[in-house]
């Protein structure tokens, strides 16, 4: 019989059902590593959402499998499973840090007794600031997030609530009450939730701190009611859809928006009264929603995540709607630029508020006119 070396010991795996061959500096190995299970689980768990993190950031929500994940983080799919019920909810985990990492700074730095413009001002430089400095934060909180599905969803309507006391400026009634509400400030949400994502998505995250000027000016319009500076140009340059998917769904959509904007602006016309015309122009995007919800979604929510030529159409119906709102606030604004801005706010509010209703579909859960109204300050 042929005669055999000593056979070399058999290296442990070092996370159980992952091989050997698959090895990262941070796994714990097998065998006697003296610590508790607890650490044991919470290695497992950040090497899970560390490699959630990268792999979304760089590929986007869709293109990243559980088994990528798995094969990334260096653990099994039975300890995956143990630690999260599926790819939304670890991506939700990721989410909820990395906004966490990215509002409280920015909360903040809104604190203090300095006055509301100031301390506005520094609160967008730091969130700015922020995410400038971390493009895979910014890439998955304002756009990812949008793309990952509905418990992702719910996640970022609750979290983006949170920044609604900086577009709250003191102002109390005869009994000393606040007088902003949900609606008050859901425009200027909205309107940098939209220009965020905008600008995110077609990769101009470095320059987010150039545009605080900008957006101090159309931010405060609604409140302090002075004509802002004017708007500084962005790259509008229109991608194209390299996905069939995304091909099929930009075929329906502009049958969609089509319909959607002829609606408004047919019953926009039926009134000589500016603030008629407004009522009446939001009105029929609120019928809209609630009698055709599908198309709806299609024009509102899918459009978020079918792809980057499918979201810059949306934000060209979002465009045209202002426009649509602009006329008649002209009528009603000192000059042309309040009127957009307002326009703008009206729009993003609508957007913000009906977000929820709209991906839901439950139309009963639809704001009132009234309620979209309050956000242009009518």
């Amino acid at each position: 019989m042929p005669e055999h070396g000593p056979r070399a010991p058999r290296r442990a795996a070092l996370v159980p059902g992952v091989s050997a061959g698959r090895t990262r500096p941070d796994q714990i190995r097998g065998g006697n590593h003296g610590l508790t299970p607890e650490q044991v689980v919470s290695s497992q768990r950040e090497r899970v959402l560390a490699a959630m993190r990268e792999l979304v950031s760089g590929r986007g929500y869709r293109d990243v499998p559980v088994a990528e994940v798995i094969r990334h983080a260096g653990v099994s799919r039975k300890t995956f499973y143990e630690l999260y019920g599926g790819k939304e909810e670890c991506f939700v985990a990721v989410y909820e840090r990395e906004l966490e990492r990215l509002l409280a700074p920015t909360l903040q730095a809104f604190e203090g007794d300095e006055p509301w413009v100031d301390r506005l001002r520094t609160a967008l430089g730091v969130l700015l600031g922020a995410l400038s400095a971390d493009a895979d934060a910014a890439r998955i909180c304002f756009v990812e997030a949008l793309a990952a599905g509905p418990l992702a969803l719910e996640r970022r309507n609750i979290e983006m609530a949170r920044l609604d006391p900086l577009f709250a400026p003191p102002g109390r009634d005869g009994n000393g009450a606040a007088t902003h509400s949900r609606a008050a400030t859901a425009g200027a949400v909205g309107y940098l939730s939209e220009l965020l994502h905008r600008e995110v998505a077609a990769g101009r995250t470095a320059g987010l701190p150039a545009l605080r000027s900008d957006l101090m000016s159309t931010l405060t319009l609604p409140f302090l009611e002075r004509e802002p500076s004017p708007a500084g140009g962005l790259d509008s340059t229109v991608p194209t859809a390299d996905d069939a998917g995304e091909r099929a769904f930009l075929a329906s959509y502009g049958e969609i928006a089509a319909e959607l904007l002829g609606r408004v602006s047919e019953a926009m016309a039926a009134d000589e009264d500016p603030a008629t015309r407004i009522r009446a122009g939001v009105s029929a995007l609120l019928d809209f929603c609630a009698t055709d919800p599908d198309r709806a979604r299609a024009c509102f929510v899918e459009a978020l995540s079918a792809g980057p030529a499918a979201r810059e159409r949306r934000a060209g119906t979002t465009a045209r709607l202002a426009d649509l709102f602009a006329q008649p606030l002209r009528e009603l604004r000192p000059n042309r630029r309040i009127a957009e801005v307002s326009a703008l706010a009206l729009v993003g509010g609508f957007l913000e508020l009906t977000y929820d209703p709209v991906d839901r579909r439950t139309p009963a859960r639809l704001p009132s006119v009234d309620t979209i109204v309050a956000v242009a300050r009518l």
